[in-house]
């Protein structure tokens, strides 16, 4: 079973500017759940706790609490790894191979946890976010789907375990998800994953939940 780390002193942790990590003097250049690191730190505790963590896709089946902490842990880890390799320290050989290392990693990971099979499809959606202090509505399409999700492009900026919703435009139908991954393309698209909080067929792809039972 995968042993999470606690951070009991996380808001003092967060006005730190030294790198939490025993014995270490360097400034803080980013946090992972809260702890302040320095770069150097943040890519070898992230590998870490990747290599701790992912004990659990060993176990089946899959304990859901450990799969959703792994799976807020790496969406956490590939956005602080995305927005270090645009700092000027990410152009250092070692620092920039590392973070390249951590977003494949986070990548991997991201895949094996996956409950089923993506397949390209091409399904018109409304997305929409309901929140009295920022709502939005857009027409998208999605480039992937599978039984527990899908992936598409988003204009707005969303937060990872965000909440949206999704209206199906050809046959009505509404449901809950949660955001998995938001990350830009190298055009400057926004594309973001999400997960299905419900409706197992909301897709009506009985092909999606063969596959999924392989």
């Amino acid at each position: 079973m995968a042993t999470q780390i606690a951070w009991p002193v996380a808001p003092r942790a967060l006005k730190a500017s030294q790198c939490s990590c025993d014995g270490c003097n360097h400034s803080v250049t980013t946090q992972l759940e809260t702890r302040p690191l320095c770069l150097g730190h943040f890519l070898s505790v992230s590998l870490h706790e990747m290599d701790t963590r992912s004990a659990c896709l060993k176990v089946k089946p899959i304990d859901t609490a450990v799969a959703a902490s792994l799976k807020s842990f790496l969406a956490d880890c590939m956005h602080q790894a995305e927005e270090l390799s645009t700092g000027e320290e990410s152009a250092i050989a070692p620092y920039r191979s590392g973070l390249l290392d951590i977003q494949r990693r986070c990548s991997e990971l991201g895949r094996s946890l996956r409950r089923s099979p993506r397949v390209p499809a091409s399904v018109p959606v409304w997305l929409r976010r309901e929140d009295p202090r920022n709502t939005w509505e857009e027409e998208t399409w999605t480039s992937t789907v599978s039984l527990h999700g899908a992936g598409f492009a988003c204009r707005h900026s969303v937060e990872i375990n965000g909440r949206v919703i999704l209206c199906r435009r050809d046959k009505g139908k509404r449901v809950e998800a949660r955001v998995v991954y938001s990350r830009f393309d190298s055009e400057g698209r926004r594309h973001i994953g999400v997960e299905l909080l419900g409706r197992a067929d909301f897709w009506d792809a009985p092909h999606l939940a063969a596959a999924s039972a392989q």
